[in-house]
């Protein structure tokens, strides 16, 4: 298991709780403001990004990390 909450200094709240393919969230926040989220709901891999939800096809858990972190700098970017 892995668990990481990093708090940034212009507000914004990474967090990241891995316990395996079948269990993970990884978010990004700021305030109470969810910007980006991923995570295993049920049978199916979800993920909330630029305010729009969709499936999201695991491969990898780099890609997984590697799709969050892009999508979270590009959050981050919009304010």
């Amino acid at each position: 298991m892995f668990e990481e909450r990093v708090v940034l200094g212009n507000g914004f709240c990474m967090e990241v709780v891995f316990r395996s393919a079948e269990d993970y969230r990884l978010s990004c926040r700021k305030g109470n403001n969810l910007l980006v989220d991923y995570k295993r709901d049920g049978k199916r891999h979800r993920m909330v990004a630029c305010g729009r939800a969709s499936v999201y096809e695991f491969k990898s858990v780099e890609k997984l990390r590697y799709e969050f972190e892009r999508d979270a700098q590009d959050a981050q970017r919009q304010g």
